[in-house]
């Protein structure tokens, strides 16, 4: 396809951000793949989008996949329901569609793909996980003759910003997510990447690539990041630990393993060298073994950059079947994920309680590897205590952190971060 016309729904930050990717790669694309391509049509209910003036505009999106002079539409605008009735009205009327919108491509893959492959069009979203890195494309055309057991990542920047602020700069959470915000890394209402729910929505997708089995949010295991504290990333540190947002995928005998959560890494892992907005995934596949990829992870150039390279991939003819992946439903749990755990409670300063910890730890059969009680901490006579508990079962863990807080010597909510070795 020499020619190929653009309708874009969407021109926010990352809308425009594309739109002048276009413009800028013009040459060089014409020079690489022979095809030229433009933005023929724009859906925006305002009717009117500054910097892209000359170009006609439709105040209703649907028009947008009706129209003769479209050959791909692109949405950029966010949510659910309105991409959603965007999309199946696009791959309806036989147009290839793309997207970067995580929260629609988990939520509705199963019946996007079926769509796409019955109308033989192509379904991009590169742009959907893990930003600027071409992650999406590495294990469709890189990785699928080989059997992916696992993966490992760092799939939210702006998590993963919060997280480098307060251990570089000794910042606390709140701090460091103002200034997440004031940098573009966290929306006004960052409740979908500080819940972890952002995060989980890409494990689910990665998750249904790797694995070829259907993940939804539901199979995904997650936790936010608004309870960690500087205390908690210091203490980690003196452990020769990084703190990191990670997501995790992997294939067991008795089903996947999915979840999204912060979780301390060895201080020499490649994942603790990832920091600020950037992401990093790293796969295991059984025929090349290990390999990380890492770029930016949030932004709008990133982001329409990943979405550019999906419009080529429709240029250059690609259609590509993702029904495939769709037709197993996942089974996962993540109760018996194990690994160490850290833990940290703050106990009345009385003789025989840090007895009595090790005591109800020993009743679930769990094993102390390392303790730290700061009395140069102390407050008032609450002293906090640290322990890291060697691999364990995660519903076992849970048990045990229940009746831990319910003792008279705990007091405050105990501190519970994973602790991974990758």
């Amino acid at each position: 396809m020499e020619n190929l016309k653009i309708g874009l729904c969407g021109t926010g930050n990352v809308g425009l951000a594309f739109a002048k990717s276009i413009l800028n790669s013009e040459i060089l694309i014409k020079q690489n793949y022979g095809l030229n391509i433009s933005i023929s049509l724009i859906g925006a209910r305002k009717g009117k989008v500054e910097g892209l003036e000359g170009i006609p505009i439709v105040k209703n999106i649907l028009d947008v996949t009706k129209s003769n002079d479209v050959d791909v539409v692109v949405e950029l605008i966010g949510g659910i329901d309105d991409a959603y009735a965007l999309a199946k009205a696009t791959l309806k009327n036989k147009k290839h569609f793309i997207t970067a919108n995580k929260a629609l491509i988990a939520a509705h893959s199963k019946e996007l793909f079926e769509l796409a492959n019955q109308n033989n069009v192509h379904i991009g979203f590169e742009a959907s996980v893990a930003g600027g890195i071409p992650i999406i494309r590495t294990i469709r055309d890189g990785l699928i003759s080989n059997r992916i057991n696992s993966f490992a990542g760092i799939l939210n920047g702006t998590s993963n910003f919060i997280f480098s602020k307060m251990s570089d700069d000794g910042l606390a959470f709140d701090k460091a997510l103002l200034l997440a915000q004031k940098e573009g890394f966290a929306e006004p209402d960052p409740t979908f990447d500080i819940s972890g729910q952002d995060a989980a929505q890409k494990t689910s997708i990665l998750a249904t690539l790797s694995f070829f089995q259907h993940a939804v949010m539901e199979n995904v295991y997650f936790e936010g990041i608004d309870k960690i504290t500087p205390q908690d990333i210091d203490f980690g540190d003196q452990l020769d630990f990084v703190l990191k947002p990670l997501s995790v995928g992997i294939l067991e005998k008795n089903g996947i393993t999915l979840g999204s959560f912060p979780a301390f890494v060895k201080k020499d892992s490649l994942l603790a060298s990832i920091h600020n907005e950037n992401n990093a995934v790293l796969m295991n596949a059984e025929n090349v073994g290990g390999t990380m990829y890492s770029g930016p992870g949030a932004g709008a150039k990133p982001t329409a950059n990943s979405v550019l390279s999906d419009v080529i991939d429709v240029g250059r003819g690609k259609v590509f079947d993702y029904k495939k992946f769709v037709q197993n439903a996942i089974t996962s749990s993540f109760e018996n994920f194990s690994c160490d755990h850290y833990l940290k409670l703050s106990l009345n300063d009385k003789p025989g309680a840090v007895a009595k910890i090790s005591t109800l730890l020993a009743d679930y059969n769990l094993s102390i590897d390392n303790l730290i009680q700061k009395e140069l901490d102390r407050n008032d006579d609450v002293i906090p205590l640290v322990t890291v508990i060697s691999n364990s079962e995660d519903h076992i863990i849970k048990k045990a952190i229940s009746d831990l807080q319910n003792l008279d010597e705990v007091q405050g909510q105990i501190s519970h971060i994973r602790i991974l070795d990758i």
